[in-house]
């Protein structure tokens, strides 16, 4: 096919163009744009591949320049808790020591107070003891005897919590005198010499105002010595049991 075309002084076409030449016109632009536009999208591509190194590579730099301050940062952060961790120990062992001796010192003081209690009760019972035997010699025991009465008596003493002393009865709980009074200690030193009279000095007067001149004595019929140890070794330990102990040895003696 053969087709001539005019062109004007601008470069364009000059009057009608052909259709076919038309037609191969928009073909060879519709090529040009394709690879234009493939070339662009490769550049742009190529570009933004280049700003993110470039964005990654500034990043890189910036957390590289700031390594320095983070590193001092938790070295310092690293110290201070170490210091805390040493002051902590510090503390606590301190804290444990003041506790041991303040232990310690409590334990001390709670033996050292239990210590002066058991002598400040030891004492008591020692001066009650005396009491005791004091008002047996009062009552009018015989010397011989006042030893045993104390050991005898001291059986039937009780102590409340303030240490004072009380007589018991043969339940354990307080004695009482008749008007239901607490019985005093002498009285109760009386009463037993009373009961038992062959603890009692021999009277000094001729005859003790007996009839016909004759010494009263006493009534009272003791056990033989092994009769009255064997009761004792058998748990009875009342005033009773060891008084006729005592009777018994020393009519055994006397015979």
């Amino acid at each position: 096919m053969k087709c001539e075309i005019e062109i004007d002084d601008k470069g364009e076409f000059s009057g009608t163009v052909p259709a076919e030449l038309t037609t191969i016109l928009d073909r060879l632009k519709a090529t040009a744009h394709g690879e234009g536009f493939g070339k662009g999208s490769q550049k742009a591509a190529e570009e933004a591949k280049q700003q993110i190194a470039d964005a990654i590579k500034a990043e890189k730099l910036k957390l590289e320049a700031q390594m320095p301050l983070e590193k001092a940062k938790w070295d310092d952060i690293d110290a201070t808790n170490k210091l805390l961790k040493t002051q902590l120990e510090t503390t606590i062992a301190e804290s444990r020591k003041r506790l041991t001796e303040r232990e310690e010192a409590h334990a001390t003081e709670l033996t050292q107070r239990i210590e002066a209690t058991k002598k400040r009760d030891e004492k008591i019972r020692a001066l009650v003891n005396a009491s005791l035997k004091a008002y047996a010699a009062q009552a009018g025991a015989r010397d011989e005897s006042l030893s045993e009465l104390e050991v005898i008596l001291q059986h039937r003493i009780g102590y409340d919590d303030f240490m004072e002393p009380y007589v018991k009865a043969e339940d354990g709980t307080p004695a009482k005198t008749t008007a239901g009074n607490p019985l005093p200690l002498d009285a109760f030193v009386k009463q037993y010499l009373d009961n038992h009279p062959h603890h009692k000095a021999p009277s000094k007067s001729v005859g003790g105002g007996a009839r016909g001149g004759a010494s009263v004595r006493s009534t009272v019929s003791p056990s033989t010595p092994d009769a009255a140890r064997l009761r004792i070794e058998q748990g009875d330990r009342s005033p009773d049991a060891i008084n006729d102990l005592f009777l018994a040895t020393r009519n055994k003696k006397a015979s």
